[in-house]
C-alpha cells in the first residue's frame, strides 16, 4: 500500500491542486461552552471549501442540543458510547476515505483557529506531495505561552513525548519537518486517509500523536509544522485524576512495546518499575495526590497485562 500510494504522487497532486476538499471535524464530549466556541472559530475561516462535522462521544450534558440550535446546518453525528480521542476521530477518518476527502482536519472542542489556519494548512498539503500531516503552532490564551512549534519530540527509552519550541528561522521559513505534530488541531492529507493511517484505539487518547508519528514514517510520509498556522488552545492546567494517571502510564508501556526494540522495552521497564513509579507513589503522596499516584501504578500493571479497552476505565 505504502509503494502504491507514493508512485500516484504526480496525479494525487493534481487531485488536490484542481479542488481539495477538505472534511473538517470537530470532536466533543461533555464540553457545551468550548464547542460552540471552536465551531464559531472554523465558521469565520478563509478557505470555505469544506464540509464541518460534529463527532460526539455521547455527551449527556446538552452539548449536542446546544450545538445543533446554534448551528441548524451543522452535520452532527453521535457515538454510542465515549470512545475517546482515537475512536471518535477514527470515525471522522473512515468518513473522510469512504467519501473521497482530499484532507481531514481534526480539532479538538477547546480550540479558537486563526481565520487562515485552514488555507494555509491545505496550502502545505498541495505543495509538499509527501506530508502525510500538517500541524501549527499553539498558544495558550491565558498566558501567551507557545508550544509545538517544533513538533512532538517522542524518546524510547523513557517513553516520553516532549512538544519542543524553536524559533523560525528570519529567512522566510515557514515549514519544518517534525516527528510528530500536536493533535489538538491538524491536518491530514490524502495519502495518509487513503493510505490506511488510523489512530490506534489501544490507547483511547494521550501520546496519540506519537503512534502517528510512528505510522507515518512506516509509509514513508512527513509530518509537518507550518508557522502561519495559529491556534489558541484552552487546554486546562496539568491536571493529577487518576484517569489521566492511569492512561498515561499504560500507553506509555504500550508504545514501547509496540515500536520500541526489546532493550528499549527491558530498559524502560526496569527504570519504570525500580525508580519512577516509586518515587511518584512518595512525591505524589506527599502532594496529597495518592489516588493519582496508586493509578498510574493501576496503568503500568494493565499495561504489563496488556489490557487495552476503548473505555476510560478510571472515570472522569
Amino acid at each position: 500500500m505504502q509503494g502504491t500510494r507514493l508512485e500516484n504522487s504526480e496525479s494525487d497532486a493534481e487531485h488536490l491542486a484542481a479542488r481539495p476538499r477538505v472534511l473538517v471535524s470537530v470532536l466533543s464530549y461533555n464540553s457545551p461552552e468550548t464547542t460552540i466556541e471552536t465551531l464559531r472559530s472554523l465558521k469565520r475561516q478563509s478557505y470555505r471549501d469544506y464540509h464541518l462535522l460534529l463527532v460526539d462521544n455521547a455527551s449527556d450534558d446538552g452539548t449536542l442540543e446546544q450545538a445543533a440550535r446554534e448551528f441548524p446546518e451543522l452535520d452532527i453525528r453521535q457515538m454510542p458510547e465515549n470512545f475517546g480521542y482515537t475512536g471518535g476521530n477514527n470515525f471522522a477518518l473512515q468518513l473522510a476515505r469512504s467519501e473521497n476527502y482530499d484532507c481531514l482536519l481534526i480539532s479538538n472542542h477547546d480550540v479558537e483557529a486563526e481565520p487562515r489556519a485552514v488555507e494555509y494548512l491545505v496550502e502545505t498539503a498541495m505543495s509538499h506531495p509527501e506530508a502525510g500531516a500538517v500541524g501549527g503552532i499553539e498558544f495558550n490564551p491565558q498566558t501567551g505561552e507557545e508550544r509545538a512549534s517544533a513538533g512532538g519530540d517522542y524518546g524510547k527509552w523513557f517513553s516520553r513525548l516532549a512538544w519542543k519550541s524553536s524559533p523560525f528561522t528570519k529567512g522566510g521559513e515557514k515549514r519544518r519537518e517534525v516527528f510528530c505534530v500536536h493533535g489538538a488541531f491538524l491536518l491530514l492529507t490524502r495519502k495518509a486517509i487513503q493510505g490506511g493511517v488510523r489512530m490506534d484505539e489501544n490507547l483511547f487518547m494521550y501520546f496519540d500523536e506519537v503512534d502517528l508519528g510512528f505510522q507515518l514514517q512506516k509509509k514513508g510520509l512527513r509530518a509537518l509544522v507550518d508557522r502561519r498556522v495559529i491556534f489558541r488552545h484552552k487546554r486546562e492546567p496539568r491536571e493529577f485524576t487518576p484517569r489521566i494517571g492511569y492512561l498515561m502510564q499504560r500507553n506509555r508501556l504500550y508504545l514501547v512495546r509496540k515500536h520500541g526494540r526489546w532493550f528499549h522495552l527491558l530498559f524502560y521497564l526496569l527504570y519504570s518499575s525500580l525508580v519512577e513509579l516509586p518515587a511518584k507513589i512518595v512525591i505524589r503522596s506527599l502532594q496529597g495526590r495518592t489516588g493519582f499516584a496508586f493509578a498510574c501504578i493501576a496503568g503500568h500493571l494493565d499495561g504489563l497485562r496488556g489490557s487495552h479497552s476503548s473505555r476510560a476505565p478510571w472515570g472522569r
